[in-house]
């Protein structure tokens, strides 16, 4: 064990946005939305090689002699998928980005893609919510690293439009063209209940085209505001929509507590909606996409602290809410670890549904589920290993996700998975296609391993006997912090933060 308590980072994360929720929603820091509305595979390409990218936080990682600063590490896909040699590790004393790293900024928080210049390079949005700007502590600030033909490479930072009213600026980002114009927006969630969108495109002078805000009927305090931001095209209407996370305003009158409350709010010609805005059910909505097949997103929610049945465990459990033309439908599907032939029990705390996230990984145009549980326990070898962690891959039909048909189960240490059981391997997932080959890969992460260092395992999708691809372990990759350059100082948990996506209109990752 390396110094300091074992208090996950993504609880570290988790307390400067959350603070009181109900039901330990600090159990997790998912990155802001990983979905667009439909299935086609988009270049979330930071080099234009024509292949996915992907980034991994470890918003904690100390940096030359200061502690907890954060950094991100962006790995480069290839026809052979991803290699530890092929990436770049970027922090605020890195050459290019401006401003100096300090303790406890927490740098890469937040992360979210897109072309937000239109250069055909895809770039990086960062948050770093505990960042003092000036005499303004905790202020926050969001920097775009941009895409290049090296990949990503020199930075620049987006001005706080009113930093009197708020900290945490950076706390939650989504991008995606909330207004149709083509060109891709970014979204911004503070401690606040103001929701600013930068919109129009942002040049390299850190400057939008147009600002929009828009404020909720959420809870506003130091560790509160908005706390997650999922973007995609729910309607089908080629604008992206936004899912907004936080606090309900009051406490509750039975138990004193703040609890998770949901917003829909649909994109517009003027971004999105100042004046609509649909209460959705509780958790923590982290992937929109076209599950069924209609042209229409369908939005993931992990409920990972809630009980599966009324009187059930609180093993967690994932709700998703089928898009219609007039956005969220009353068609909802619950799935527990109970559901189907998903393997595995619900038992309390398994967190089921910690990370969610959505990707096309047979190839056959509908988007298919990766849930994680980041604390499930198991007996392997006659040994219990305790916070375990395990990925359920399911499959989209035109009915909605199966859970009867060959779901997939992984977990650390068994069956051609890299790495040691114990990590709190599916803290956060991803589904991408990083060798093109027509199948997203799996790709999660497992803060905890290497006490604390953290590390990402890949599992490439391979081609099954019915010729559509499943996820698979030849050829799979355990990432490690010490192949990034990163310092192994204090407890980083390099993987507790996974992006990769854009979240425009009509695309998914």
């Amino acid at each position: 064990m390396k110094r300091g308590h074992r208090t996950a980072l993504a609880t570290v994360v988790a307390a400067t946005l959350v603070g009181g929720m109900t039901g330990a929603l600090s159990g997790s820091a998912v990155a802001a939305g990983t979905a667009g509305a439909a299935a086609k595979q988009p270049r979330t390409d930071f080099n234009g090689d024509g292949y996915n990218d992907f980034v991994v936080s470890a918003p904690a990682a100390w940096a030359h002699g200061k502690w907890r600063v954060g950094s991100v590490t962006a790995f480069y896909g290839s026809a052979q998928g991803v290699s530890p040699a092929r990436h770049t590790t970027i922090d605020q004393d890195t050459s290019g980005v401006p401003d100096t790293a300090e303790n406890g900024d927490l740098f890469g928080a937040a992360t979210t893609t897109g072309d937000f210049d239109r250069d055909g390079y895809t770039d990086l949005a960062v948050g770093s919510p505990l960042e003092d700007v000036g005499s303004d502590i905790n202020g926050g600030t969001v920097q775009i690293v941009w895409g290049s033909p090296r990949g990503l490479a020199g930075a620049s930072t987006i001005a706080d439009p009113a930093p009197a009213e708020h900290d945490r600026f950076g706390a939650s980002l989504a991008a995606g063209d909330f207004d149709g114009d083509g060109r891709t927006d970014l979204a911004v969630g503070t401690s606040s209940s103001t929701l600013y969108t930068f919109r129009k495109g942002i040049g390299r002078n850190g400057r939008a085209g147009a600002l929009a805000t828009r404020s909720l009927s959420l809870r506003g305090a130091p560790e509160a505001g908005i706390i997650n931001l999922t973007a995609g095209d729910v309607t089908g209407d080629g604008r992206a929509d936004l899912m907004v996370d936080g606090l309900n305003r009051t406490a509750s009158t039975t138990d004193g507590k703040y609890h998770n409350v949901n917003y829909y709010v649909p994109g517009t010609s003027t971004g999105p909606s100042r004046t609509t805005a649909k209460r959705m059910p509780g958790g923590l909505a982290a992937a929109i996409g076209d599950i069924d097949g209609d042209g229409r997103g369908d939005i993931v929610t992990g409920v990972y602290w809630g009980r599966t049945t009324a009187t059930g465990p609180i093993g967690g459990k994932v709700e998703i809410t089928y898009g219609s033309a007039s956005g969220p439908s009353s068609r909802v599907q619950t799935i527990t670890q109970e559901s189907g032939a998903i393997p595995g029990d619900s038992e309390d705390w398994d967190k089921f549904g910690s990370s969610v996230t959505l990707g096309d990984v047979n190839g056959d145009g509908r988007l298919d589920l990766a849930v994680g549980a980041q604390q499930e326990n198991m007996r392997l070898w006659g040994q219990m290993y305790y916070n375990m962690g395990t990925v359920t891959v399911l499959y989209g039909t035109a009915s909605g996700i199966d859970t009867k048909t060959s779901p997939q189960y992984f977990y650390q240490g068994n069956h051609g998975v890299p790495g040691t059981p114990g990590g709190n391997f599916g803290t956060a997932a991803l589904l991408s296609d990083l060798d093109h080959d027509g199948g997203a890969d799996l790709i999660a992460g497992s803060p905890w391993q290497d006490n604390g260092d953290g590390t990402v395992t890949v599992l490439p999708s391979e081609p099954a006997q019915d010729g559509q691809h499943r996820i698979g372990t030849v050829g799979a990759q355990l990432l490690r912090l010490g192949q990034t350059g990163m310092d192994t100082t204090g407890i980083p948990q390099f993987g507790s933060v996974l992006q990769t996506s854009r979240q425009e209109s009509l695309i998914n990752t």
